[in-house]
């Protein structure tokens, strides 16, 4: 919906948000679906090329299902298409080559046995992309409150147990705070982290879809 703004610069950071958050998702999934790294490059370059080329995104129907789920069915098609040899595009969209290096090093490095599909793996990815994106979000607003120390303390226990390298009470002093108090600046920012994270799934469906719902089958895509 913010592609069709009549405010050309939000619509302009519309396709730079849909680009960061679903560029390496979507690589993934061709990464998956057994292309190489160079075909996968190729394939992704061209499919962003044309969504923009033909403002396809513009024209995607809310009602008719999620964002990420139009993404995908359209690159699947793409990529049939790559393969049957009618399409094979080289244009870079907004982005430096070495962006597509780091994406295969990162493939790399997360790459290892299992039997999930490329579909499963494609959400899995995009909901670690979407966490990752309200950790940045928080981390930002706590170093504008010239709080990033305490942010950087606490971010840990948003999905895992006290850390491994201090007691919570070591915390607590370190930062010259109580435990108490300490634990009190960590259910806020649980709860902040709760809203920000209702709010970006909220940005990605329809009105009227359970956002709840779509947040434990996302989490569920990253445990599982």
């Amino acid at each position: 919906m913010r592609l069709k703004s009549a405010d050309a610069s939000d619509a302009q950071q519309a396709v730079h948000d849909i680009f960061t958050a679903y560029r390496y998702p979507l690589y993934g999934y061709l990464r998956s679906s057994s292309l190489g790294h160079e075909d996968a490059e190729d394939v992704l370059q061209g499919f962003f090329e044309k969504m923009l080329r033909t403002d396809s995104l513009g024209t995607a129907d809310p009602a008719r299902g999620k964002l990420r789920t139009f993404l995908l069915t359209a690159l699947s098609r793409f990529k049939l298409n790559f393969q049957r040899g009618e399409q094979r595009r080289h244009q870079r969209v907004r982005a430096e080559a070495d962006l597509w290096d780091a994406d295969e090093a990162r493939w790399q490095r997360e790459q290892h046995a299992t039997q999930e599909t490329p579909e499963h793996a494609y959400d899995r990815r995009w909901a670690v992309e979407l966490i990752e994106q309200v950790r940045h979000r928080l981390r930002q607003h706590f170093e504008q409150l010239g709080k990033l120390e305490l942010y950087l303390a606490l971010a840990p226990l948003l999905s895992s147990e006290q850390p491994e390298t201090e007691t919570f009470a070591q915390t607590a002093a370190r930062l010259s705070m109580t435990e108490n108090a300490l634990r009190v600046a960590l259910s806020r920012l649980r709860q902040d982290f709760r809203d920000a994270l209702l709010k970006e799934v909220k940005r990605t469906l329809d009105e009227g879809d359970d956002a709840r719902a779509e947040i434990q089958h996302l989490l569920g895509s990253v445990q599982g």
